[in-house]
């Protein structure tokens, strides 16, 4: 289906449009991909990707815990999902909510020690069954990591490049 797009936007005259329709819907179908491949990871210690994200702000986070609205920034996701989430670790016993100390309208989520055990265990697994082999050699990955953030900084999903030098278009 995305050779035959390319081809439909030449074929159409978009021939200004054609690599872009191309990269795009190869990028969207690389995600779909990706994400399910994560979650076939995890699903053996009942998480999924989404829940394994949230939960490794946590287990990098000093002190293991975070707002739940400063989570709802860093992941780029919606109050509501980050209420689903939080839910659904919590019932799992992984993080539990707590008032915040200061702001009476905020909730701390705060990783346990379950879920630490956990994330632990889910990062073993990912870097064994996915992030070692991505099917690219490292210079293809820095490449292609270059790129990607090239694309950001253009439409200012990040301001700038510092930090990101080793992966330099």
């Amino acid at each position: 289906p995305i050779l035959e797009a390319y081809h439909l936007w030449i074929d159409n005259g978009w021939e200004d449009c054609a690599l872009g329709v191309t990269a795009v819907t190869s990028l969207m179908r690389v995600h779909q991909v990706l994400a399910k491949r994560a979650d076939q990871v995890l699903a053996p210690i009942d998480l999924t990707f989404s829940r394994y994200e949230l939960l490794i702000r946590l287990y990098f986070h000093d002190g293991g815990s975070q707002p739940l609205s400063q989570l709802g920034k860093q992941l780029q996701i919606h109050q509501t999902s980050i209420t689903s989430l939080v839910d659904k670790l919590e019932a799992q016993g992984l993080i539990r909510r707590t008032p915040h100390p200061t702001d009476r309208r905020s909730t701390i989520a705060q990783i346990t020690p379950a879920g630490r055990a956990l994330t632990s265990k889910a990062i073993e697994l990912l870097n064994a069954e996915l992030y070692r082999d991505l099917g690219l050699t490292g210079d293809e990955a820095r490449l292609l990591i270059g790129l990607l953030m090239k694309m950001r900084l253009s439409w200012n999903d990040i301001e700038n490049l510092a930090g990101w030098e080793p992966f330099e278009v």
